[in-house]
């Protein structure tokens, strides 16, 4: 069995390179909607840009959540 962990797996925040990786949207495209008001968790820190890891992910939770909700006939 395989022992190394991912750091990816285990951070809390993460910066626009692995958010992008993880939400399947561009760098670009994350901070751009952050930036319109999408509560992304997008947290400055002096200069750098991350990401809260936890609430990206309900936000990528609750996406899908609303393209898979049946519509009423």
């Amino acid at each position: 069995m395989n022992n190394v962990t991912n750091p990816l797996l285990e951070a809390v925040a993460l910066d626009g390179p692995a958010a992008a990786h993880l939400s399947g949207l561009s760098a670009k495209t994350l901070e751009r909607r952050a930036l319109e008001g999408e509560p992304l968790g997008r947290i400055k820190v002096g200069r750098r840009v991350l990401f809260h890891r936890a609430t990206l992910e309900a936000w990528l939770v609750s996406k899908a959540q609303l393209q898979t909700v049946p519509t009423a006939r």
